[in-house]
């Protein structure tokens, strides 16, 4: 099928929304990313407070997906020592 002139513009115009979107998408994200600042100091104990969450929900019977593999006990004994383990160290 021959491309007319039309194509070729649909297609630029095309790219370039494309590319203003992405840039505009990368500069939010990458703003957002550097503006966790706030969480400084705490980032370790919300994953060990997941982790304690993570294995309290599956001893109650609540099927995460993405913990399968892993034993309710063993989640929250290491989700436990992480944090006390942070907080030995930082206190």
């Amino acid at each position: 099928m021959r491309k007319t002139i039309f194509d070729g513009l649909g297609e630029a115009i095309a790219r370039q929304k494309l590319r203003l979107l992405v840039g505009i998408f990368t500069s939010n994200l990458r703003r957002t990313l550097v503006n966790l600042g706030i969480l400084n100091g705490f980032k370790t104990y919300i994953v060990a407070a997941a982790m304690v969450l993570a294995a309290l929900s599956q001893l109650v019977g609540v099927d995460l997906p993405s913990f399968d593999g892993h034993s309710a006990g063993q989640l929250l004994m290491e989700g436990l020592a992480i944090l006390f383990l942070r907080k030995g160290v930082k206190g």
